[in-house]
């Protein structure tokens, strides 16, 4: 008889214990998942939500080309010269020189150009008197200016004299004469005989060649 409630009882506490795991509310459960929000954010998340801009970097800045405004001085290396035209009258000579840019760039000259006659050794002419003049007698008021030459183009200058001699006197006359683009300390040579019977020759400065028709 005591063996049969103990079996009884044991059946309960089985049943309750099975009952009770259950419907125990420890149970856990998945949570269900929120709907998307639809409400538009409020001024504080949009601030927050904004990413912070960064300052802009110049590391891969490339400056433009500098273009050059104020061409230098000619250099007799991008140079040359050489006589483009004779007047004569009344005993008076021109001679029209021209100087042209060679080079790649342009280049500037300005005032006079240098002058010396020599003879057939090479060595200056004794008694000639070079005078920077605006005047000729074929030219006037040859007034100084900066001459600015692009690559190939030119600017002239004259050299001027009396050439009318007499019995009793003796013109001197060159064999060449050295011509210096202004502002330089070298020269150019060139054959030429230039016959000042008054001992003077005249220098016009240099000006830009009008290349119109």
């Amino acid at each position: 008889m005591r063996i049969l409630i103990m079996q009884s009882s044991m059946l309960l506490l089985l049943t309750a214990v099975t009952t009770g795991c259950v419907g125990s509310s420890s149970v856990t459960k998945q949570p269900q998942a929120l709907p998307a929000s639809t409400e538009q954010p409020t001024k504080e998340t949009v601030l927050t939500s904004t990413p912070t801009p960064t300052q802009k970097t110049t590391e891969n800045f490339t400056p433009q080309a500098t273009i050059a405004t104020n061409p230098t001085r000619c250099e007799n290396s991008q140079l040359s010269v050489r006589r483009v035209s004779e007047d004569a009258g009344v005993g008076n000579v021109a001679l029209t020189y021209a100087f042209t840019n060679n080079g790649s760039s342009p280049c500037t000259l300005n005032g006079y150009p240098g002058l010396a006659l020599l003879d057939a050794k090479g060595q200056p002419l004794e008694g000639i008197k070079v005078i920077r003049s605006k005047d000729t007698y074929f030219s006037s008021q040859q007034t100084r200016q900066k001459v600015t030459l692009a690559p190939g183009t030119q600017a002239s200058f004259q050299i001027a004299y009396n050439h009318i001699s007499s019995p009793e006197k003796h013109c001197p006359i060159s064999s060449k004469i050295e011509i210096t683009p202004p502002n330089s300390y070298q020269h150019f040579t060139l054959t030429e005989q230039v016959k000042p019977c008054t001992g003077k020759v005249r220098v016009t400065p240099v000006r830009a060649v009008d290349t119109k028709p």
